[in-house]
């Protein structure tokens, strides 16, 4: 009779459990297609996604050697558009050799000269314009780096916000696991009902199944986590590690601008590069590319002649009788005569015109790649919106449904202990596919606000400049 009153009561608990597990899965499911997340977060975090964003970029070693870089040819700039120092000679001319008196021979003299060059053409102007083009570039180059970075750090993030959800929601679950283990295990051991060896052997399993897949995802955070930190200083590695401890909700999702969407919808390759071409890699390239149309100006001022000026004072000592001796001043004009050079120049200015003409095929390529990558990656966050609407509205009711049919069936003597825990581990796999999912559409327009600088309203640009 005791025997039978204890088993009453495990059973019992069991099917409360049980339904507990039901009540708790629609709890969570309901929160779901509610809430942006499965996991809505109830503590303001320590440190946001944009946060760190911002300090990684004020921290980033990179945009300051780049402003460096720029500063040196800057300063070179200025520097190329002054001649060259002049030349300075002294010399004593016609001393005799028997004597090596000064004053012996009429012609014997103390020369003093000056000489100045001067480069052809409009050499010196077009040499500050190039290296001033050159300069130009690297603003554009910061202001990519920059986008990267957001990019970069904020895909780190959500990788570690995605696997610190899933671990929040497998943690959750073991605790219902275990004290399904439990009762399971006092039900079977009561020796009466439904209650089999493989239901406990199979409850044990899937509880070591989950703890395998906590593990690796506790492997998967802590990578994200160190990956994070390699853009941070170890103050705000900190400042992160202490945010992660609470629970992290996803971001709000940045929006695509209403004109942007329209061009991206009608695939509008001409809108979408004319749009592109105000990125700053692109922006880059022009300037890079006017650098290369001042070298082949450069390169045919050589067919220009260089001219040079020399002047120089000659003085004579009185010769041997006292009587004084005029000094002598001479003038004169240098060219060259570019006349057996004339194939090298022509190669030099040939050399510079391909190269330019190289740097607008590389502008042009990376248009090209930038707008399929573009339009390659609205395609994605399309299909990830239809599978997150298709979890949301379809995957996720039929399985609480299955996990519903499955309970009520095993409750009433009518099921399989292993059909409940099928549809319980479904649905916990269901609720981390949305997980994935929504992380995934997440970095999918986080990489499109890349390409689209300034054209999503979750990162205002200005803020990181």
């Amino acid at each position: 009779m005791q025997q039978t009153h204890k088993f009453h009561n495990s059973w019992s608990s069991l099917r409360m459990f049980l339904a507990l597990i039901g009540t708790l899965s629609f709890g969570v499911f309901a929160d779901t297609t509610i809430q942006s997340t499965p996991i809505k977060s109830t503590t303001i975090p320590s440190i946001t996604m944009q946060d760190a964003v911002k300090i990684a970029i004020q921290h980033d070693p990179w945009l300051t050697g780049n402003q460096l870089q720029e500063k040196a040819l800057r300063a070179s700039s200025k520097a190329a558009n002054y001649l060259p120092d002049p030349m300075l000679s002294m010399g004593l001319l016609n001393l005799p050799s028997d004597g090596f008196a000064f004053n012996q021979e009429p012609m014997t003299q103390f020369k003093l000269g000056i000489a100045q060059a001067f480069p052809r053409g409009d050499s010196l102007a077009i040499k500050q314009q190039q290296l001033s083009y050159q300069a130009d570039q690297y603003p554009y180059q910061r202001e990519d780096r920059k986008a990267k970075i957001l990019v970069t750090v904020s895909q780190l993030w959500l990788d570690a916000t995605k696997a610190d959800q899933i671990i929040r929601l497998i943690k959750r679950d073991r605790v219902l696991f275990e004290q399904l283990v439990d009762i399971v295990k006092a039900s079977y051991s009561s020796a009466q009902g439904n209650t089999r060896q493989q239901d406990v052997i199979s409850a044990k399993l899937e509880l070591a199944r989950l703890d395998d897949r906590l593990t690796a995802v506790n492997s998967q955070r802590d990578s994200a986590l160190t990956n994070l930190s390699e853009w941070l200083p170890a103050s705000a590695q900190l400042a992160v590690s202490d945010t992660f401890v609470e629970n992290i909700a996803l971001p709000l999702s940045p929006e695509l601008g209403a004109d942007i969407k329209l061009l991206l919808e009608r695939t509008d390759n001409m809108g979408l590069l004319h749009l592109l071409g105000r990125h700053p890699s692109l922006l880059a390239i022009e300037q890079s590319a006017k650098a290369g149309n001042t070298a082949v100006k450069l390169a045919k001022q050589k067919y220009k002649p260089q001219w040079g000026v020399n002047a120089s004072y000659a003085y004579r000592d009185d010769d041997p009788l006292g009587q004084s001796r005029a000094d002598f001043f001479s003038l004169g004009i240098t060219v060259d005569i570019p006349i057996f050079g004339s194939a090298q120049q022509d190669s030099e200015v040939a050399a510079s015109r391909l190269t330019s003409q190289a740097i607008e095929t590389d502008k042009r390529l990376l248009q090209q790649r930038m707008l399929a990558k573009m339009l390659s990656l609205y395609q994605q966050e399309i299909r990830f919106g239809q599978r997150e609407d298709g979890f949301l509205n379809a995957i996720l009711p039929q399985i609480q449904e299955q996990a519903d049919a499955s309970l009520n069936a095993y409750t009433h003597d009518d099921g399989d202990f292993s059909d409940v825990m099928r549809a319980r581990i479904a649905q916990l796999t269901a609720q981390i596919d949305l997980i994935d999912i929504q992380i995934e559409k997440h970095k999918i327009r986080m990489q499109l606000g890349y390409f689209l600088d300034g054209h999503t309203n979750s990162f205002p640009q200005g803020e990181y400049r």
